[in-house]
């Protein structure tokens, strides 16, 4: 093992974890130790899980009073095992794990279930002659049956488990389920029908995928008509490859470019980019954007951008409207939010006598907000004398005014609870120090909360939000796990906080 230098991490190569004087067979054994260790860990976190939860029981929620509990709908979709756990424990175990809600919500109701209807699984599993994957079929296919039910089925299908590939042992188990409860299949079924939607999956080469739930033989059958379409295409001499005909065909189905007797449909795009790489002349290395939260090429948004015609800020929109957020170029602070409109005010009608320089925030920000840039002529030889750009000022009021909300939405993105990533228009807008108590009604006070975290920031127990005048939030769950979020863009990971971000230094009044 290398030495370790003070201040760096001990790093080491995979082959010198493993030694070269083992024989194969010790080979084939450490395979089937590492299984089994994995399979222990994963059953002793179910059961740590299981007993975290339990001390988060529903009464707890009684303490928010009406106002703080979930909707009735919201309550009638949680599993049927976190019945009896507190509303915010899916939230604590996520933010305890550094993962989305979703992931901690599947861990905790496997943790209950293994340690409950699912216990010889469980047992199978810290024995080690489980694997986690067999332990998933398991659970996928007995989590929601009668806890007689799902005994009788472990019963007949774990003595044999060791043996089964997953997928040999998920054929076992649906075959005992379906001969002891007759009703499963159908029930599941209409389980499944029930909460069916219509989802999109990203994908890192800058697609994405659009999948849609239903009965199998529709799905089947949609899938058949649009790869009759395709092949329409291709015998009219269309040379694409099959595979893109039909993704452009089923597109086209849906949004149907060609019919004008209909309504328009509207569709919001929020794009983040640095403008330099928007130029024709860009470098190919030029700064990815951001499209809703997913990173895409400078070249891919500028087509983007050019097939909405909103590139050229001086001619009006063909198929779109631009709002253009401005950003400290040293920290990535969103300073001000404009629409093409706020922009000619901003820089004015460029013939008065006295040029102004743009303050875009406070002092030291390092941005320039005026259209032209400060002390600038326009591009027919006026000096700007707009009033430039400012963050919105605060109001008296509680509610924040429409220029708040747009710069607020438009810098964090998303909620700023950590791992959630539910978008701006299903957030609210949330003061860091609460209104009633004094917090003031403006940017550096407000971020964006949706509606369960903003919930649980009001009324569960024990939770603690402090948002920090940098722009941090730190969040501590009521086992005292603390996390902290930036608005996205904000102090890339790669790259040193500045000075006044470090906690070693009280921030700067200048930057808040």
């Amino acid at each position: 093992m290398p030495p370790r230098v003070d201040g760096d991490p001990i790093r080491v190569l995979p082959g010198e974890v493993v030694s070269a004087a083992l024989s194969e067979l010790d080979l084939v054994a450490d395979v089937w130790s590492t299984d089994a260790r994995m399979a222990r860990e994963y059953a002793h976190q179910a059961a740590v899980i299981a007993e975290l939860a339990r001390r988060r029981r529903v009464e707890r929620d009684a303490d928010s009073g009406e106002h703080g509990r979930p909707a009735p709908d919201a309550r009638a979709l949680r599993p049927a095992a976190l019945a009896d756990v507190s509303d915010d424990f899916v939230t604590e175990l996520a933010v305890i794990r550094g993962c989305a809600e979703a992931e901690a919500s599947r861990l905790a109701v496997d943790a209950l279930l293994l340690t409950t209807s699912l216990a010889p699984t469980w047992s199978e599993l810290y024995a080690g002659r489980l694997t986690v994957r067999k332990a998933r079929v398991l659970l996928d296919l007995l989590g929601d049956c009668h806890p007689d039910v799902a005994a009788a089925v472990q019963a007949r299908v774990l003595p044999g488990a060791a043996d089964s590939p997953p997928p040999r042992l998920g054929d076992r188990t649906r075959y005992h389920l379906y001969r002891v409860d007759a009703d499963a299949r159908e029930r599941r079924r209409r389980d499944a029908e029930r909460t069916a939607d219509v989802h999109v999956e990203r994908t890192p080469d800058g697609l994405g995928r659009l999948v849609i739930d239903g009965p199998y033989p529709q799905v089947r059958a949609a899938r058949d008509a649009i790869g009759t379409y395709a092949d329409w295409a291709c015998a009219d001499g269309d040379t694409r490859p099959i595979g893109q005909l039909r993704s452009h065909t089923a597109l086209d189905l849906l949004l149907r470019p060609w019919d004008t007797t209909r309504p328009s449909v509207t569709a919001q795009l929020t794009i983040h980019a640095a403008l330099p790489a928007l130029r024709a002349d860009a470098s190919t290395d030029a700064p990815p954007a951001e499209l809703d939260g997913a990173w895409i090429s400078a070249a891919q948004c500028r087509q983007v951008l050019a097939d909405l015609a909103v590139l050229d800020l001086d001619a009006p929109p063909a198929g779109g409207s631009l709002t253009i957020a401005l950003d400290d170029p040293a920290t990535g602070q969103t300073i001000a939010v404009a629409t093409r409109a706020d922009l000619a005010r901003a820089a004015g009608t460029g013939r008065g006598t006295h040029r102004r320089t743009s303050r875009a925030a406070t002092s030291g920000t390092g941005g320039s907000a005026d259209r032209h840039g400060p002390g600038r002529a326009d591009p027919a030889g006026h000096p700007a004398d707009g009033p430039g750009l400012r963050p919105p000022p605060a109001t008296p009021g509680y509610r924040p005014t429409a220029a708040q909300r747009r710069l607020i939405t438009t810098r964090d993105r998303t909620c700023r609870m950590p791992g959630c990533h539910r978008r701006p228009g299903l957030c609210d807008i949330d003061h860091g120090h609460p209104h009633a108590d004094g917090g003031p009604t403006d940017c550096p006070n407000l971020c964006c909360l949706c509606r369960r975290h903003h919930r649980i920031k009001t009324f569960a127990r024990d939770w603690t939000f402090t948002l920090h005048p940098d722009g941090r939030l730190t969040v501590t769950t009521p086992s005292g796990v603390t996390r902290t979020t930036r608005p996205p863009g904000w102090h890339h990971d790669h790259e040193p906080d500045p000075p006044w971000l470090d906690d070693t230094h009280p921030p700067d009044p200048s930057r808040g």
